[in-house]
């Protein structure tokens, strides 16, 4: 099945040659299936188009369906939209969604590699019409950074492949309407966003820079916007610095979505404050983490769209329109008006700093733990270090003696990408520089269990960076780095000592089966999951002399934190990497 999968995913000449003799598909014609240019999961009548589609084609049998989603990649080879709609399609048919999927980047590679890049590799001379290859080959094609924008120093991060295919992978398994939101779904949106806003505020600590600042309404919304962003992609336009979203009269309609959006953060914020949030019976309904997620999602679980608008989408189709707002000159939208290229523009996370801030609002409003909610009598964490488990390649890599005790060590290497769609002959490899990677590491902890009782502890560990900003900034900056359990059972030991490889965080994404290991018959390991922050990026770049931090870890009972501690589906949503055999953490004998 992961072949047929892999069949339809893939750009086929021969079928192509045929489509142009005028081929079509009768399921596709009776659904009156057709491309959407441009497509945004951040637009509801997009996502309901593609999810409507994707129903009634998994009602279909497997090969009527396989059919129809192979003559709509061959007849849309660049789409977004029908990239999206065949693995929403696969994910959902019941004979195909335990398949295996390969990397979006290797399927639609001119949604994560710059024009550049793509065509440095094809040599492509002029535009070939009626392929998949479009664009000019330019000889200078190597990436130039401008000595005016600083915040080029840090494109290596916010254009990682494995960040980018991290953010489309989330949104392809949170959807937005028709579905209802899954189990916590404006929670995580909340607590993945705010994640990654930490880790992006570390890189930047290590650069000098400052902190993230919010852009939204209230937030520099009325002002111009200083940071520019040019992408250099063919499906993004460009945007100039100094572009405002507070538009002249000339443009009403956005205008009217810039006040709209002020007026929903205002009733938000008033909600927040007195707790509750009004929904369309204008019943009072408390809010927590997860309501308000989904609201500012606008997906099912919103408690009034009506009243709290939609504010998280608009705020991306608002940004990705500023060059061209009212699509008099048919411009391309900017990087955010799509999931797979939000992150490179670094506006995407002053953006999420403003809806990280709804967010903060309501967690201030939260009645704080006590101490005795965070104490675990009978467990005592005795120990805890880090110890480096360098192999031979990485000792090339770092040009200094290493410290295998409480140190992490990182360096930039060179990453190639097997990519496919892009010339309809072959694959094509492209080189990428600056691929940031660690040097292998386990923590050991040494836990102390005077009860001597069966006892299942949940570990939880952080890394801070040393700071001088006041305690309540600080919260805001822990990156989490792993979480696990560990059942304590032998009533005649007393210390256990733990150890855990960082290649098993439940933070990380498992190794996802590429089109070579598909084609070759790999077995998969991640069992279709593939969301979670890449193994790459799970330490920060730091500096070149050292950059201190603080590391943590937090042991509390499993018993008491889990919501049903015994279910095998919630274990396996809050540790994806977790199972029986090798994925367990060791305890040492």
């Amino acid at each position: 099945i992961n072949r047929e999968v892999l069949d339809v995913l893939l750009f086929d000449p021969k079928a192509f040659t045929a489509l142009k003799g005028g081929m079509s598909n009768n399921t596709v014609d009776s659904l009156e299936i057709k491309d959407i240019s441009p497509f945004s999961v951040f637009d509801q009548k997009h996502t309901r188009t593609a999810h409507d589609a994707a129903l009634q084609l998994s009602r279909k049998p497997k090969a009527t369906m396989m059919k129809a989603l192979k003559y709509l990649r061959t007849a849309y080879p660049k789409s977004p939209f029908i990239e999206y709609l065949v693995r929403v399609t696969l994910m959902r048919h019941p004979e195909t969604r335990e398949a295996s999927f390969p990397p979006p980047s290797q399927t639609l590679p001119m949604a994560y590699f710059t024009e550049d890049e793509l065509f440095e590799q094809t040599n492509a001379q002029e535009q070939d019409i009626g392929t998949v290859l479009v664009g000019p080959y330019r000889e200078d094609a190597q990436q130039i950074r401008s000595k005016s924008d600083k915040e080029r120093d840090l494109a290596w991060w916010r254009e990682d492949i494995g960040l980018l295919e991290h953010n489309f992978n989330w949104h392809l398994n949170y959807p937005y309407p028709p579905n209802p939101p899954k189990d916590r779904q404006g929670e995580l949106f909340g607590y993945m966003h705010q994640q990654m806003l930490a880790r992006y505020d570390f890189e930047r600590l290590a650069l000098g820079f400052d902190r993230v600042l919010p852009y939204g309404p209230g937030y520099g919304w009325d002002r111009p916007l200083v940071e520019g962003f040019n992408p250099r992609m063919m499906l993004c336009s460009f945007r100039p610095s100094d572009m405002f979203v507070a538009l002249p009269d000339g443009h009403p309609g956005p205008r009217a979505i810039y006040e709209d959006m002020s007026r929903h953060k205002e009733r938000l914020q008033d909600g927040i404050a007195r707790g509750s949030l009004y929904n369309q019976d204008e019943v009072k309904i408390p809010v927590d983490m997860n309501k308000l997620g989904n609201t500012l999602l606008a997906n099912k679980g919103s408690i009034n769209k009506n009243l709290y608008g939609e504010m998280n989408n608009k705020g991306h189709q608002v940004i990705a329109h500023m060059s061209d707002p009212s699509k008099r000159y048919q411009m391309q939208p900017g990087a955010m008006n799509w999931d797979q290229t939000a992150p490179r523009d670094p506006v995407f996370y002053r953006w999420h700093k403003f809806i990280d801030i709804l967010f903060d609002e309501h967690r201030r409003n939260v009645k704080p733990h006590k101490i005795k909610d965070l104490d675990f009598p009978g467990i005592e964490i005795q120990s805890f270090e880090v110890e480096l488990e360098p192999e031979e390649y990485h000792k090339k890599k770092v040009d200094k003696p290493l410290d295998k005790k409480n140190n992490f060590y990182t360096y930039s290497d060179t990453k190639e990408y097997n990519v496919y769609n892009l010339d309809p002959e072959k694959k094509v490899s492209i080189k990428k520089r600056e691929f940031l990677n660690h040097i292998p590491f386990s923590y050991k902890i040494s836990l102390k269990n005077k009860s001597k009782m069966d006892t299942m502890v949940l570990l939880r560990i952080f890394l801070a960076p040393e700071t001088d900003e006041p305690l309540d900034n600080w919260r805001s900056m822990f990156i989490e780095l792993d979480r696990f359990t560990v059942t304590l059972d032998d009533e005649k030991k007393e210390v256990y000592d733990i150890k855990q490889r960082n290649t098993k965080s439940s933070v990380v994404r498992r190794p996802q089966l590429t089109v070579e290991d598909i084609e070759s018959g790999k077995d998969d390991v991640s069992d279709g999951n593939c969301c979670g922050w890449p193994l790459n990026l799970l330490i920060p770049r730091g500096t070149k002399d050292g950059m201190k931090g603080t590391l943590y870890v937090l042991a509390t009972d499993w018993t008491k934190d889990a919501v049903n501690p015994q279910d095998e589906e919630t274990m396996q949503a809050l540790f994806p990497t977790a199972d029986s055999g090798e994925n367990n953490p060791s305890i040492l004998t």
